[in-house]
């Protein structure tokens, strides 16, 4: 039973009997205001949040501009810290997670595209997908989450039946799987009216993906040769715009984004030493990259020292 459902259908129950009903289905407490809160209770709170009861010397996570931000164990769900878990953000090109956790099982590598006037019609970030041009499913997708082209966005949207069919497939996957937070809007993350999503949500959405094989070969990639780009038909030569993966030991992908409303928001995955940390992040101006190794050294740092503050359901 979904947690929508449960909420519904108890109502009138008090809150006690509605936790009861509640742990049969996900990790969910209330707030010290007494509102519900998927993951834990102490994910409601506002600010940074972490538990230093311990003494163990471990100091604050770091200090951040970003309006929100996870660090969890990716195996356990373990949530080490976060900031504003589940505060309302526009997602920008992060929500691209979501539209591969949603499209890569209906659509097979191997199917062609062929191209419409739609693709290039798509502002920001393209990878050239050209009117009347047969595509393979497999290079749009690498087009998608490594060049994080919006008209492979676009493209991937039409095969699996347009923008609204795709959006709706989207707002059920992320309900599946109690990405409550997330209301998308697109298959790009292009600043649309009502498309939001939250740093614990982002974190849930690439958890899922992960157990994919072929999710999680294509955000490691470091580079690839996207064929018949643009009006030259060029086979053009890609990077992943996750500067980490170049620069980080360690680094699995994920997803960069960014947009005006958005401004910089981002995904990513390290394994070392035997853990593998997941972080998020979101609403943040400038210094992606180094924000992004700040909090995962502070994650390598707490993981197994400091007690979890809530999970990823």
């Amino acid at each position: 039973m979904q947690l929508s459902t449960i909420k519904k259908r108890n109502r009138l129950l008090p809150a006690a009997l509605l936790v009861l009903a509640l742990t049969a289905t996900s990790f969910s407490t209330f707030s010290a205001s007494g509102d519900e809160v998927i993951g834990g209770g102490r994910l409601g709170e506002s600010g940074v949040i972490f538990d230093d009861t311990k003494g163990d010397g471990i100091a604050a996570p770091p200090d951040t501009l970003a309006s929100s931000f996870i660090i969890a164990d990716l195996d356990s769900g373990e949530i080490l810290a976060a900031k504003n878990p589940h505060k309302k953000l526009p997602p920008a090109s992060t929500l691209k997670t979501l539209t591969a956790l949603t499209l890569l099982p209906r659509l097979g590598m191997n199917k062609i595209y062929v191209g419409t006037k739609k693709e290039p019609a798509t502002i920001g970030n393209k990878v050239g997908i050209y009117p009347g041009r047969k595509y393979k499913i497999k290079d749009i997708w690498y087009g998608l989450m490594l060049h994080s082209g919006n008209d492979a966005a676009v493209a991937l949207a039409n095969a699996s039946g347009g923008i609204k069919k795709t959006a709706a497939l989207m707002q059920a996957k992320a309900e599946s799987i109690q990405a409550f937070d997330t209301t998308p809007k697109s298959p790009h993350g292009l600043d649309t009216p009502g498309q939001l999503s939250s740093a614990y949500d982002l974190a849930l959405i690439t958890r899922a993906a992960m157990n994919r094989s072929d999710f999680r070969k294509i955000v490691k990639t470091k580079r690839y040769t996207f064929p018949k780009s643009g009006p030259k038909n060029r086979n053009r030569k890609i990077h992943n715009l996750n500067k980490l993966l170049f620069t980080y030991p360690g680094t699995l992908g994920v997803k960069t984004g960014w947009t005006t409303k958005g401004q910089n928001t981002y995904i990513g995955v390290v394994k070392r030493d035997g853990h593998t940390i997941i972080i998020t992040f979101m609403h943040l101006k400038y210094g992606r990259d180094a924000l992004a190794k700040e909090l995962f050294n502070w994650g390598f740092k707490a993981i197994g020292v400091v007690d979890p503050i809530g999970k990823l359901v």
